[in-house]
Order: C-alpha cells, then structure tokens, then sequence
C-alpha cells in the first residue's frame, strides 16, 4: 500500500514539475472580505504596532552573545520565524533589528550545538523551517543552505523506527506527530526552493515519502485531529495528547504540496484538520485554548499555542483554492484571537499563556507564541 502510495504521488509531482518559483501569496481577494469583529479602519496597522511593541519587549530577554532569547532552545527558532513573518508584510516596521538579530543568531546560537544539531531531531527542524523563513524574506542563500544542512541529519534516520517514519529523539523514546509533520514541511519547502538541487527531486522524494507515511500512520483521528505519538508495541495512534501545535505544523507544508502538484487534495486535508482544530480546541468565546491551560502547562507547551495561529495564516495567504467561507472562518478566528490577547492579555506589552485572560506569569514562550498570533491577525488584516 506505502509502495503503491509512493509511486502515485510521484507520477503525479513528476507530472507537474517543479517551478524555481516560490510559493508566494496568492491575490484571491479574500482581503476584501469584511470582519465579524471590531471594525478599525486602520486594524492592519493597529496589529502590526502591537507587534512591534510586543516584539520590542521580547529583546528585552534576547542575549546578544548566544543569540537566544533567555536560553530557550527551540523556542528562539520560532521567535526567528515568528520576527520574520512579521517582516514578510511589515518590513520597514522590523528590519532595523531583524538585520543585527538573524545573522547573529545564525551565528551565536551554534556555540551551543554546532550545526544546529542536537539530541531531538524536532528541534533541528524547527531550526531549518526559521532558517527557510529567513531566507524567504531576505534571499541570502547562506539561510538557505544552513537549512539544506540541518535537515541532512533527520534524513539520515528517516524510516529507521520499528514503525517507520522518524524518531522523535536520539535515544529513540517516541515515534511522534511532531517531528514527523516537521519533517515533512521542511522537505516540501526544500523541494520549492531547491528543486534541482543537490539533484532533482531530492527533497520532493522525501516530501512524498514523508506525507505517504504520515496519512497512513493513523496519527490523525476519526475527529481529524492529530494526536501526539503512536504506541510503539503497536504502532498505532496511542490516543493520547492533543496539541494545538501539532495540528498546525503540516498547514504550510500542505499548502506548499498543493503549490507543488498542482493538487488541490493537500490543501483540502489541510482546512480539514484546521477547521476541526477551531471547532475543538477553542472556546465559546472563540478563543484557542491548549488542553494544559490554565495552570498545567510548561515550557513546551506555552509555545505551542501560536505555531498553530502561524500556519492558519499561511493557508489562508497561500492556497488559491480556499473557499470563500473557509477564509472568512480563518480571518475572523485569526482576528479574534489577536484581538483578545491585546485586550485581555497583555499588561505593559507582556503577554501570558491564556489568550483570554488574565495575563499570569509570563516568558519567552508566552510573548513569542502570543506575537505568532497577533502577526498572524496582521497578515490577513
């Protein structure tokens, strides 16, 4: 079945071709459709200066000498993508800082772990995934190849778990949906923006490979919701943890897929899982919610919370087929949520885990994950 999944997508990706271009926003008019919230006439620049101060406050706690904001290891590579996202729409808003804050993370940050690499190969990829971010805004192949560098160390492995797929660590503890779905994303975005390098199809064959494994897996549920790991006697979906970041991360590279086939089917898995994601893991005041909240959360998971808002924004700006209700659900849940985080959430430019209120403790985690959602808010403002 994995054999005969293989061979289609390829026969399909190698009937399309890949373009040298990148994936870029779609014009597809969904900015013209009107919010169900507040009506600003200037909400676009209202959440891109509410980035901006919250951004502000977070280098307060970024060490220019290691290049990480207060140590956190993974976490700083989503506060790269999250400053670079911001820069894709607002360049003039951030790029003072973001050209001393990138190169010199680029380079600091490997006094801690040369390369990049470390013991879990879903920190690698969350490295490699800012490092595509990066280049995407600043064309600077050396961002480019620093990625191509690390996702060599996850390829090495890949399929080498009693149950395929990619081990989520080097003492080999768990076989999850994150790493997996990082994997994945980061090949798709390597194939559409080095598509005939080192040869072709090199990476779009670990795409394929990847997201053939990943369907057949049964990590996604009978509620299209992802679940955090299989059970590895069984190798089947153990049941367990939902995450929010987890139903996010396969969002952009299943919208990248699509770019790259020409096959709307991977951007309809990906509003699937969106849509039951928001229907979930939200409120009834609309508000995401990560399953820890209020008082059980760590670290890990205080981060979690935006890289979903993050990937939400993605499909919305980069599928061409996404209909007009979907994006309007999209934009409203995205606006929502920004809105209620400035409101309810933020004292003095800091803000905490429950995006509804009240603020609570805050971290790095905390203000990175809640800027994803407010640049978010911005793109699609």
């Amino acid at each position: 079945m994995l054999l005969n999944s293989f061979l289609t997508l390829a026969i399909v990706c190698n009937s399309f071709g890949l373009s040298t271009a990148l994936p870029y926003e779609e014009d597809t008019g969904f900015h013209q459709i009107k919010s169900r919230i507040h009506k600003r006439n200037n909400q676009r620049e209202d959440y891109s200066a509410y980035a901006v101060a919250g951004i502000n406050q977070l280098q307060t706690w970024y060490d220019v000498n290691d290049g990480l904001w207060e140590k956190a290891w993974w976490p700083s590579a989503n506060v790269v993508t999250m400053m670079a996202g911001l820069q894709e729409y607002f360049p003039s808003s951030i790029n003072q800082m973001t050209d001393f804050v990138f190169p010199n993370t680029l380079i600091n940050a490997q006094k801690r772990f040369p390369g990049f690499i470390n013991d879990f190969y879903d920190d690698e990829l969350w490295w490699a995934l800012a490092w595509i971010k990066v280049y995407d805004i600043t064309q600077n192949e050396t961002y480019l190849q620093t990625a191509a560098a690390i996702f060599e160390d996850s390829k090495s492995v890949w399929g080498k778990t009693p149950c395929g797929g990619m081990w989520w660590d080097k003492n080999h503890t768990e076989v999850g949906a994150v790493v997996n779905e990082l994997y994945f994303t980061t090949s798709i975005k390597l194939a559409n923006r080095l598509p005939s390098t080192p040869s072709p199809f090199y990476y779009m064959n670990e795409a394929i490979r990847s997201y053939t494994w990943f369907r057949e897996s049964g990590l996604i549920n009978g509620e299209n919701l992802i679940n955090n790991a299989l059970d590895l006697k069984t190798c089947k979906n153990d049941g367990n943890f939902v995450f929010t970041y987890n139903q996010g991360i396969l969002l952009s590279g299943l919208a990248e897929m699509t770019w790259a086939t020409n096959d709307s089917q991977y951007a309809d898995l990906a509003d699937v899982i969106a849509l039951a994601t928001i229907k979930a893991m939200t409120g009834s005041d609309g508000i995401l919610r990560e399953p820890c909240e209020p008082t059980g959360c760590n670290g890990d998971q205080e981060q979690f919370k935006g890289i979903f808002n993050r990937n939400v924004q993605y499909l919305y700006k980069r599928n061409p087929s996404l209909p007009r209700e979907t994006a309007a659900i999209y934009k409203n849940f995205l606006q929502k949520n920004a809105d209620s985080i400035w409101a309810r959430n933020n004292v003095d430019n800091q803000m905490g885990l429950v995006w509804s209120g009240p603020k609570g403790r805050v971290s790095v985690q905390t203000q990175s994950s809640a800027l994803d959602a407010i640049v978010g808010a911005a793109a699609v403002s």
